[in-house]
């Protein structure tokens, strides 16, 4: 038996069996509110209500992932306005994200992620979240270097006060075979160590033949409180993923356009079975302090050292057909990578009266400091295959790295913020200079080291004002910035890349919390893009601008004990104003909809013979878009349907979740007529979860 197969199995025998070892403890339900300990920061750094914020803030919770079964965090997006998860369809290997149009930052707790050329889109577990925070639009006053369209801040599990003992199983399409458990509580009677524990393992076939995606991961963390005013949480993570490159990068004909032999299967892999590994580590360590010292003043301290690691792997990709529109093109790639990282974030919050007026001050300085290692080579020395009736087996030669680029980056940002409130107002400001210093080197290439040094004023403002009904109108401007790392054909280093956003909405948020909406509308610009230097076209300038205007309306209703309602709805109008190269003029962004909408319920009996039994169901409707910078490429619009149903007894919860339950066969997207991608098929989880 292949050892793949033998590691499912195993997995799946463990499923059941623990599944019987727990039936017996069915008889009563005693859960109890779990409440967490440590930071209630939004991505904003302080404790601030979403509706005193002057800017878009989505929230999407751990409660409502496990309720949709998601495996991966662009799928938690899906309903979040303004944002886009899964653009080239299911790619066990990373998480495909979009924020207004952009590639966003991405935090864990609060501090960067690896940032490498495949570290940097890294699937990060779900399971092991307390939430994901959507930041949306400019947002370097908070946190230095990014892109212009938000970020996402990915919030551990935290230790908890009360008990909390969970074993989650499922298993669903393609194999799936999952196990995961979540322990928490106190360490002591006085409570002063608390602790969680928190782990995965899953093992799972994918819709592509010879596919799979293989999942483990374990996360303690330690929670310290001696006293009142002070805490220490230490936070630990290891995640590996094991996994195959080779799933979408399909050719135009036979996917989104006909091709006379036929139709190319969405199961088609056009790969090499053996050789297309994926095989990614991820380790970090860090802590969370705060102090209080009493009157309003606070500090907090957050730092984290991690490293993510992608073994040396060897791919066979397709590029497009050959004349005869049914064998297949292909290179071979050779990769690995190494990214290290640490940050540390030090801040203090004060808070005190000037007259009528109440402030809220944060001041603090951070620090990160990442090295990326990343070797390549690439040839088209692979063998053809016929894309109706592969034939696989072929050997396969790796090539020697041609190209080991190693670049080490440093960032200090020094920040200042005030949120003033009177009466009814508040208004933020805030301001930022950050200094980032950039080493390249290609160590087989040679020829030395590129050093540059950029440094960058970040600022932003907003107006608040919340009404007691709930409503609160706000208006706000940030900016943000990104180095650019390279030069132009005289040699003159590229200065950031910056971004400028104008945002107004309206917030509503009553007491009860049972009701939670937001419409937003904006304007955002990214400056000093790069162009084709139309002089030396195999060089760059910075003359571009893209601009975003769009507008966002989110919302969540608890109507009824058992009855909520949620849906989104995006209008993104995209436009590359100036460039240097004609071709890409006034077009829109890859990947980005003019319009996206969702809408969903769900509801469960609460009283009667059916109390504890619940359904829900949802649509998706993704817009036409274009896959390529030129616009050249448009897929069609589509609609999706999801549906579940949720049955509570005893200590159990037993879901079924299924998305695109019609099995709608679609295009998510096409790069280019060598590259088209389908998108995700049906999938159904089921899921038992057992708490005591």
């Amino acid at each position: 038996m292949p050892a793949h197969a033998a590691r499912r199995r195993a997995l799946s025998l463990a499923v059941l069996a623990a599944l019987a070892s727990f039936t017996a403890a069915a008889q009563e339900r005693v859960i109890d509110t779990v409440e967490v300990v440590g930071s209630s920061e939004t991505a904003t750094k302080t404790d601030t209500p979403i509706s005193e914020i002057p800017q878009s803030v989505s929230v999407i919770s751990s409660d409502e992932m496990r309720d949709r079964a998601v495996h991966g965090v662009e799928e938690a997006v899906w309903f979040t306005a303004g944002a886009q998860g899964g653009g080239y369809g299911p790619d066990p290997r990373s998480d495909w994200l979009l924020v207004r149009g952009f590639t966003p930052a991405r935090y864990l707790d609060g501090i960067a992620l690896a940032d490498g050329s495949n570290t940097g889109i890294t699937r990060i577990e779900p399971y092991g979240l307390e939430r994901v925070e959507v930041l949306k639009g400019p947002a370097s006053v908070g946190y230095g270097a990014m892109p212009p369209g938000g970020l996402l801040n990915y919030i551990s599990k935290r230790p908890t006060e009360t008990d909390l003992r969970e074993v989650e199983l499922q298993a669903g399409t393609f194999g799936l075979a999952q196990a995961a458990v979540d322990f928490g509580g106190a360490l002591n009677d006085s409570g002063t160590w608390l602790y969680r524990l928190t782990a995965l393992a899953r093992n799972s076939d994918d819709v592509v033949d010879f596919v799979h995606d293989d999942r483990y991961y374990v996360a303690p963390a330690l929670t310290w409180k001696p006293d009142e005013a002070n805490t220490l949480t230490l936070l630990a993570r290891y995640q590996r993923n094991d996994t195959v490159a080779g799933g979408g990068f399909l050719p135009s004909q036979g996917t989104l356009d006909p091709n006379p032999n036929g139709k190319i299967p969405i199961n088609r892999y056009t790969g090499e079975p053996g050789y297309n590994t994926y095989d990614k580590t991820m380790q970090s360590a860090g802590w969370e302090f705060t102090h209080d010292f009493g009157g309003g003043t606070v500090f907090g301290q957050s730092a984290r050292y991690g490293t993510t690691d992608i073994d040396p792997a060897t791919t066979v990709g397709a590029f497009g057909l050959l004349g005869d529109l049914r064998t297949l093109f292909r290179y071979i790639w050779a990769t690995e990578e190494e990214s290290k990282n640490f940050g540390i974030d030090n801040h203090l919050q004060f808070a005190f009266t000037t007259g009528g007026a109440e402030h809220t001050v944060l001041m603090g300085m951070d620090y990160r400091n990442a090295r990326n290692n990343y070797a390549s080579a690439f040839s088209f020395t692979a063998p053809t295959l016929d894309i109706f009736n592969p034939v696989y087996g072929a050997t396969i030669v790796r090539p020697d790295y041609t190209s080991r680029v190693i670049q080490h980056q440093s960032q200090v940002g020094f920040y200042l913020q005030d949120q003033v409130k009177i009466d009814r107002w508040v208004v933020t400001l805030g301001g930022r200079q950050d200094f980032v210093g950039t080493t390249t080197e290609d160590v087989i290439v040679g020829g030395g080291g590129r050093r540059q040094s950029d440094d960058k004023f970040s600022g932003k403002v907003g107006v608040n004002y919340v009404f007691d009904n709930g409503l609160a109108p706000y208006a706000g401007w940030s900016q943000s910035f990104q180095p650019t790392v390279g030069t132009d054909f005289f040699g003159k280093a590229f200065v950031p890349t910056t971004g400028d956003q104008v945002e107004v909405g309206l917030k509503y948020q009553p007491r009860g919390n049972r009701i939670l909406a937001t419409i937003a509308a904006y304007r955002l610009l990214q400056q000093n893009t790069l162009t084709v230097d139309p002089n030396h076209t195999l060089y760059s300038i910075q003359q571009g601008e893209t601009e975003v205007r769009g507008a966002e309306l989110e919302g969540r209703w608890y109507a009824t004990d058992g009855l909520s309602l949620f849906g989104a709805y995006t209008y993104a109008d995209t436009e590359v104003t100036q460039s240097n190269d004609p071709l890409s003029l006034g077009k829109q962004i890859p990947l980005q909809p003019k319009h996206v909408a969702s809408l969903g319920f769900d509801y469960t009996f609460t009283a009667g013979a059916l109390s504890g039994f619940g359904f829900g169901a949802s649509s998706r409707y993704t817009g036409e878009h274009y896959g390529d910078a030129y616009n050249e490429w448009q897929t069609p619009s589509y609609t999706l349907f999801d549906a579940a149903i949720h049955y509570d007894v005893g200590p159990w919860r037993l879901q079924l979740n299924a998305n695109n339950v019609a099995d709608k066969e679609y295009i998510s997207a096409c790069n280019s007529a060598a590259w088209c991608y389908y998108g995700y098929p049906r999938t159904v989880t089921a899921t038992a979860r057992f708490q005591w």
